[in-house]
């Protein structure tokens, strides 16, 4: 049981099928999901060092290059149908984020080179505190409340960087207890949109469409390339920053500065980045 529970792919799962059925928690879905983003994020940086030695420099900006200027150009263009429309305003959120945190164990799983992700992730950080708004500010400038940006970097970058200093939990537990509270979140959020997914079918095609060419084509790409170069470890470490965003912080970004269907994008990228991570730990691209 406790197995199953320190799955990420797994309580993902979980959450998105469960919000789907029952909708959610029944009030608040907001406010709950903000408060379980932010314990996850502190929880599941805890044991991240966040000091860089000259030795993973270069590792370490490659990854990022791939996540924050290669992964987000391409979602950017790949938003451009949606120019105008509120799920614009989730892509734009999408691709200002840095890579989602469930990265390192998922290297470890896929048995790719965990340096590398988890220095690439921790520049990807300190990055986004200036990053994520400045991005978010340029193309949202008309549609966005600077407050209520500044105020959701602050709750779910700042603090959670901070707080983890001075935290230490066993790593197992740690897992465990970011999952827990990773599925409260994305359980929040997937209720708060769920009727989307239910009367929007021809939306919920094209984006599935975009997902999957913003997840298996870049992480495919990206792989081949580097494997020639560096090797399959390297290479399987280059994928996953090639295609991971962290959904789960954009969906709390665009529930709390738009309409709830503004989170939808992030559901669709979420679905295809757990099946992305089967084919990457099964062998099969």
């Amino acid at each position: 049981m406790l197995k199953i529970l320190t799955s990420f792919s797994f309580m993902i799962s979980m959450a998105i099928l469960l919000g789907i059925v029952t909708g959610g928690i029944a009030c608040c879905n907001r406010e709950i999901s903000t408060v379980a983003m932010m314990i996850a994020m502190i929880i599941s940086i805890s044991n991240i060092p966040l000091k860089i030695s000259r030795e993973n420099a270069r590792k370490m900006i490659i990854g990022f290059v791939i996540n924050y200027v290669f992964l987000t150009t391409v979602i950017l263009i790949l938003s451009i149908p949606f120019m105008n429309e509120t799920l614009w305003d989730g892509f734009i959120i999408m691709a200002a984020a840095p890579p989602a945190i469930a990265v390192v164990p998922l290297t470890r799983v896929i048995k790719g080179d965990v340096s590398i992700s988890l220095f690439s992730l921790i520049l990807c950080y300190l990055i986004s505190i200036i990053a994520m708004p400045s991005i978010i500010y340029i193309f949202l400038a008309k549609s966005v409340e600077p407050s209520i940006l500044l105020q959701n970097v602050f709750l779910l970058i700042i603090i959670p960087l901070l707080v983890s200093r001075f935290i230490k939990i066993e790593e197992e537990k740690a897992r465990l207890l970011t999952n827990i509270f990773f599925f409260i979140a994305m359980f929040a959020v997937i209720g708060e949109t769920r009727e989307y997914i239910f009367t929007l079918p021809s939306i919920l095609i094209t984006l599935s469409i975009i997902m999957a060419i913003r997840t298996f084509v870049t992480g495919w790409g990206v792989k081949k390339i580097a494997t020639k170069k560096y090797g399959d470890k390297v290479a399987k470490s280059f994928s996953l920053l090639a295609s991971f965003k962290n959904e789960g912080l954009v969906m709390i970004f665009a529930i709390s500065m738009f309409p709830s269907i503004a989170a939808l994008p992030a559901i669709i990228a979420t679905i295809f980045e757990l099946i992305w991570i089967f084919f990457l730990e099964m062998d099969l691209l």
